[in-house]
């Protein structure tokens, strides 16, 4: 054996085990997959507050369409309409006057006690 091929198979063997190594962390990396969001089935998806904290969705930082989900999901009858009133009235200040703003708009519109009460828990300025 010559010295060329003693040093050659301890180098392979480092390389092969180096090159080992990345595909298992490639693999590793895989395992769970790439997707996330609500599309997955059988994911749960659903956010939950601290106990006793309402969650609540900001008027002030989201689309009409995810007013529309947080008012449909805490059960206010035809939610895309409220989420439009809502939205047309921006901006809400931050804290009781953003808050007083939204009861204000409320009951310009019209609302029910009970949408009013369903709408106040689901947002905030």
């Amino acid at each position: 054996m010559t010295t060329s091929s003693r040093t050659a198979t301890p180098m392979r063997r480092i390389v092969a085990g180096v090159l080992a190594g990345v595909a298992a962390l490639a693999l590793a990396g895989c395992v769970g997959g790439s997707r996330s969001g609500s599309d997955q089935p059988g994911v749960d998806n659903t956010v939950t507050a601290a106990p006793n904290q309402p969650l609540k969705t900001s008027i002030s930082s989201s689309s009409e369409k995810d007013l529309a989900a947080a008012l449909r999901t805490n059960g206010v009858d035809d939610p895309e309409n409220w989420a439009h009133i809502l939205v047309q009235y921006k901006p809400y200040p931050a804290g009781a006057e953003g808050t007083q703003k939204i009861q204000q708009v409320l009951q310009q519109f019209k609302a029910s006690p009970e949408v009013a009460a369903k709408i106040t828990n689901a947002v905030q300025p």
